[in-house]
């Protein structure tokens, strides 16, 4: 940034100095109408202008990327947000399993979650019931 300022300070010192050394009059054709305007005060006029364009398209530029930043940061901010529910439903479903799991060690009758199937167990009186079948 101070590089350029630098820059464009050297360069309007070179343009001054060109526009004092050739100060002579001259006649300007616009719009159909004619000027006698000293040349060093067409080309400072010529320069300021210029210089406003370049500082409007900058400013342009700068714009159109603040606002191209914060869409982005909105953009970001939606997805931190959507990861941040999606890692609580993670844990809240790792914790369900996991009490789910020791319930089922522990030899009770399994619990069934919606969405979770449960292995299927026989029955304990089954090999009895065969047992006195054969009888």
């Amino acid at each position: 940034m101070q590089v350029w300022f630098i820059f464009s300070l050297l360069f309007s010192l070179i343009v001054a100095a060109f526009a004092v050394l050739n100060s002579e009059f001259v006649t300007i054709k616009f719009f159909g109408m004619n000027y006698e305007l000293a040349q060093s005060g067409v080309i400072l006029v010529s320069a300021v202008f210029g210089a406003a364009i370049a500082v409007f398209l900058g400013l342009l530029s700068r714009i159109k990327s603040s606002l191209k930043i914060r869409e982005l940061t909105n953009k970001l901010k939606n997805a931190e947000k959507q990861i941040e529910l999606l890692s609580e439903s993670v844990k809240n479903y790792e914790r369900n399993a996991s009490v789910n799991a020791s319930r089922n060690t522990a030899g009770d009758a399994p619990v069934y979650s919606p969405g979770i199937a449960a292995a299927s167990r026989e029955p304990a009186d089954s090999g009895q019931s065969e047992s006195s079948a054969e009888e």
